[in-house]
């Protein structure tokens, strides 16, 4: 390649360079005449960045409710639990008054006996 050849390539090049950042390749006849295709390719696209903002936004929302749902799941478990320990206390009082044992649960928490001869 001699210096000639080199130098038009690289001014080809600068030219293409130089139409795209002036604005010269997009006209305003060429807006014009496309302006159907121009319009359905960007509601194309903000339809589909719309689509996938709104789909994070629904798995937050779904991550939010899972995490809501375990905690009322223990929630549930705790209570009830609770609620059956204190049901099977009254039918064993209520079996044992029947029978007339003359047995009561006891109020306080059992002794420790310790002897002194440590």
């Amino acid at each position: 390649m001699t210096k000639k050849t080199i130098m038009s390539s690289f001014r080809a090049v600068w030219g293409a360079f130089w139409n795209v950042v002036s604005g010269r390749i997009i006209t305003v006849g060429f807006l014009k005449r496309h302006f159907a295709k121009i319009a359905i390719v960007l509601f194309v696209i903000f339809g589909f960045i719309a689509n996938r903002f709104s789909g994070m936004l629904e798995m937050r929302r779904i991550d939010n409710l899972e995490s809501e749902l375990k905690s009322s799941q223990s929630a549930y478990v705790l209570s009830s639990a609770g609620y059956f320990s204190k049901i099977r206390e009254k039918t064993m009082q209520e079996l044992v008054d029947t029978m007339k044992l003359n047995l009561n649960a006891p109020q306080q928490p059992p002794y420790i006996l310790t002897s002194n001869e440590d």
